[in-house]
């Protein structure tokens, strides 16, 4: 008995460590590290104007998608930076479970002392999933094209005086007659339009509009990267214009999330139409912001769920309009 309790002192130890260790690595292997996004900057100061390069790494699981963020996006996804050009996006594996996506945009900037690279946004998508990790903000140092001598900069001299041709005294001559000309034709356009009497139709056919606009897209076939984004540019224009014509939403100047809160605010407004148009707009700005492109069959069928929106609200608009109608006709 004492033979066995020397020897459980001499390896039980061992055995509790070996454990240890066999669970902690077990948890590690179990565990699905976070994604993770990088930004990196090929200069540690530019100056105003100068082109360098800015490259997004995202670190992700092998059964997500990346997508990252187009280069006409704007100042409201790069900040001070302007972008010029995308390269194409890199993959290599960092384990079996694990990729790194990196791309690489040419960029300037024209901002004073230090430009802003905000949070950048990075789409990873698994399925029917969407995940957005944004990177971390950095400030890049820009620097005076200035000397430091620019105290005993002078003002230039004034621009010696030369005589104009003739020529010229004859292009301004008929400049200021086609400015003329121009302006009397538009005053008798709009005394003729006054006298007749005429109103604009607009409000009352928008919704003809918008329905032919969503008509001629049904002919179109939006494969590739360009045919895919305009085709969805046009869908959200003609939805767009409805909106402010029709129903008094300023659409065209709005996000997608001001557009919903506004149709939101309208009792009138059925949340199953409102739903349906976000879902619409919401798919157009993956293409047009972050690069997606869904399959033809997709776009149709978002085309068909966009007209379902536009008869919902038209429906909706008339139905007020009649009420308004017997209501006025009962007052009387």
């Amino acid at each position: 008995m004492q033979r066995r309790m020397r020897g459980w002192t001499r390896t039980g130890p061992q055995l509790l460590l070996l454990l240890s260790l066999l669970c902690a690595c077990a948890r590690s292997v179990g565990a699905q590290p976070e994604p993770r996004v990088e930004v990196r900057v090929s200069a540690d100061s530019v100056k105003v104007g100068e082109r360098f390069t800015l490259t997004l790494a995202a670190t992700r699981a092998a059964d997500r998608d990346v997508t990252f963020p187009s280069v006409d996006a704007g100042p409201a996804v790069f900040g001070d930076l302007h972008p010029v050009r995308r390269q194409a996006v890199r993959t290599r594996r960092s384990s079996s479970a694990r990729r790194v996506d990196s791309v690489a945009y040419e960029v300037t900037t024209f901002a004073l002392n230090s430009a802003r690279v905000p949070v950048l946004p990075v789409r990873l998508v698994s399925g029917g999933d969407t995940t957005v990790v944004g990177s971390p903000p950095r400030t890049v140092p820009v620097v005076s094209v200035v000397g430091p001598d620019a105290k005993a900069l002078r003002t230039p001299a004034a621009l010696a005086h030369f005589p104009r041709p003739a020529w010229v005294w004859g292009l301004l001559g008929l400049f200021t007659a086609a400015v003329l000309g121009g302006g009397a034709y538009g005053w008798w356009r709009w005394r003729t339009q006054d006298a007749t009497g005429t109103d604009d139709p607009e409000p009352e056919r928008a919704y003809e509009a918008a329905s032919a606009q969503l008509r001629r897209l049904e002919r179109r076939h939006p494969s590739g990267h360009e045919a895919a984004k305009a085709f969805y540019v046009d869908l959200t224009e003609a939805l767009r214009v409805y909106l402010v014509r029709r129903v008094g939403v300023p659409a065209l100047e709005q996000t997608t999330a001001e557009v919903v809160a506004a149709l939101r605010r309208r009792p009138e407004v059925q949340e199953e139409t409102i739903q349906r148009l976000q879902a619409v707009l919401e798919q157009a700005d993956l293409v047009k912001f972050a690069d997606a492109q869904p399959p033809p069959a997709e776009s149709r069928s978002v085309l068909g769920d966009a007209q379902d929106a536009l008869d919902a609200l038209e429906a909706t608009r008339r139905r007020e309009e009649a009420r308004a109608t017997d209501d006025a006709s009962s007052s009387a």
